[in-house]
This record gives structure tokens, sequence and C-alpha cells, in this order.
């Protein structure tokens, strides 16, 4: 059973890269909680430690914790935010969207995408996107000074401001970040799941930036030098009339076969598969050379790391208000408590 508050709270954070603080706290409380110590690599990722002493094989769960949004890039003497994404975004679904300004002492102020008004546009505008670099946000200020009079600085952090959304069929849930907070929700309920249990070494690997090309998943491997490591991440999902590719909400866990940086050892695809039909967890398939997640950076760390991708599939990814399947989640955290409780010296030579 998903804990929805949990979930709401994970993803509610105001986080995108290199401003993951917010959420590194409440990812460290949680594990704290569950009696993990954690550690924190240079760049800020959040690493959490289960059973190191035991012996086997070094594995490596990883999600990262950043989420896509924008810096304030200058004040105008109007009081208008002029905006610079950090992470990809199509500016046609930022406008008119609600966005949270945080300040550099963690105040908040909701503003307003601005947009052109609609009536009147020539068909050459209405018909193309604005640039990105167009982009600037309505505080409903009145001028400059009023703007820096709340402390608002170049520099500040620019979140996607969203409510989470039980839809009418309660599997189905609507928030933004699920890329990638639902990674890191499912890392804390598999500690959850596997506080009394035994199995080979974990680490909780919580990454920063990887939005903007995969930061902490290099320093984070670097730190933990596991054996194998998954990273559990999203992928889009293929059933709307918009989308159309094999990926579906509520057809379970994704093993992700290959992206534009990583490609998923056969053996290990076999072994996961074959874990799933002996556990009788729904799972299903991606094979997409777009993209790419943390197993770009862990997968060629050393002298090369077992490695693939574990996706949740989303739908309206990079927006304010993404949607998944909590079986899928479900599904994933099953997954990743048998292949801990699983893996073992002769296992993972069996993968070599």
């Amino acid at each position: 059973m998903i804990n929805l508050v949990k979930l709401e709270r994970i993803c509610g954070a105001a986080g995108i890269s290199s401003f993951e603080q917010e959420i590194g706290r409440i990812l460290e409380e949680e594990y704290q909680s569950l009696g993990l110590s954690c550690k924190k690599d240079g760049l800020g990722s959040v690493i959490a430690e289960k059973c190191q002493g035991q012996q086997g094989p070094k594995m490596m769960v990883a999600a990262h914790m950043d989420e896509v949004g924008f810096m304030v890039e200058e004040i105008d003497e109007n009081g208008f935010l002029k905006v610079r994404p950090i992470g990809s975004w199509w500016s046609h679904l930022i406008l008119g969207q609600w966005f949270m300004v945080v300040t550099k002492d963690g105040k908040k102020y909701p503003a307003l995408m601005g947009s052109m008004a609609t009536h009147g546009l020539p068909a050459e505008v209405r018909n193309k996107t604005v640039p990105i670099e167009d982009a600037y946000l309505d505080l409903g200020a009145e001028g400059r000074d009023e703007v820096l009079a709340l402390g608002i600085a170049v520099g500040d952090m620019v979140a996607p401001w969203t409510h989470f959304e039980v839809m009418q069929n309660p599997k189905f849930v609507s928030c933004k970040a699920f890329d990638d907070r639902i990674g890191s929700y499912i890392m804390v309920e598999v500690a959850k799941q596997l506080k009394e249990e035994s199995h080979t070494p974990l680490y909780f690997a919580n990454t920063v930036q990887e939005e903007p090309g995969l930061r902490g998943a290099r320093t984070a491997v670097e730190w933990v030098h596991p054996d194998i490591a998954f990273a559990i991440d999203t992928t889009l999902a293929g059933d709307t009339p918009a989308n159309h590719n094999i990926c579906s909400l509520g057809k379970g866990v994704v093993l992700s076969m290959i992206d534009s940086n990583s490609i998923a050892p056969r053996k290990l695809v076999k072994y996961v598969e074959g874990v799933c039909k002996e556990q009788d967890i729904d799972y299903q398939y991606a094979v997409f050379n777009k993209g790419g997640t943390d197993s770009g950076n862990i997968h060629k760390a050393f002298d090369g790391v077992i490695n693939m991708t574990l996706s949740i599939p989303i739908r309206y990814m990079h927006t304010n208000h993404s949607m998944i399947h909590t079986g899928d989640v479900e599904a994933c955290i099953r997954l990743i408590c048998a292949l801990a409780k699983d893996m073992d010296t002769e296992v993972f030579e069996n993968l070599l």
C-alpha cells in the first residue's frame, strides 16, 4: 500500500538541480527514522547504508533528488523575473502555470509564468511555441524595488508549484516531480520493508544534478564503489492519445533495455526477468534510445559496474502535473527487495 502522505511530502519539496537541500533533509530524516546512517558526498548526494557489514557484493540503488525548474536570471524595472531553464522544458507547457520562487533564506513566493494575451494573436504567433529564452515570471509586484524587498535575488531557485491529486481511479496519482522523486520514495519504502531483514550490503544513493548531466551519479558511485547497481527512474508512458510506445501505466515496473547513454547487460536483464517471474511481479520493457538516467555514469565507473535501470512509466514528464500508477510503484518496491535478498556472491559471479 502506497503511503500517500509520505509520497506527497517527498514530491512536494522544492529542489531543482543544485538546490536539493530541502528534499535531502527530508530523505535523511526518513532513513534515520529507520535506523540507517546517512552520509553526503561532496556534491550533496545523500547516501544511506544498510547491512554494510554483511557478506556479499555491494549493491547500490540510485534515484535522483533533483527536479526540473528555473533560476532567476534578471529582475527588470517593472518587477518581472526573467528565468533560465534548469533541465528540459517544452515552453508550450509552462505558460500560465504556477511556480514557486525560493529565496536564499528559504522564503517562498508564488508566481505565474507570464504569456501573451490570446485575443488578437496573429496566426504566425499563435501557431508557434514561445522561445524558452523569453520565459518570465509575474509576482504581481509593482516594480523591481518591491521584488528586492521580498529578498528575491538573481540566482534564486524557481520550482514548479502544484498540488497532489489522487485521481478518479485512486491508483492514478498526479503531482510535480515524480521524475524522480518517485524513485526516492521507492528507496525509502524498500529500506522500510527490509528493516528487519539481513541481505547483501545495500546502499541507497539519492543523487543530485541528474537533470543537467547525471552529475551526482558520478560522485555517488565513486563514494560507494558498488559491485552491482540499479538506477530507479521514470520513463515515458505511451498510453495516451498524444503519446504512443510500448510502456503503459499499470502494467508493472519497466525493465529499461537501452537509452541514450546506457545498454543493460543481457545477463542482468535475464536475471531480473527471472526474479520477476519467480516473485510474480508485473513487469514490462522499454527500448528507447532517447533520454538517460543515472545509469549513464554508474556503469562506466572504475573498471565497469554491472548496472541497469528500473523505471516507473509516467505521463506528462517534465511538466507541473505528471501522473503515475501506484501498482507500478509497488511492483518496483517488491522487485528491489527481492533482488537485495537474492543477491549473493554466487548470483553475482554468474552475472559476469
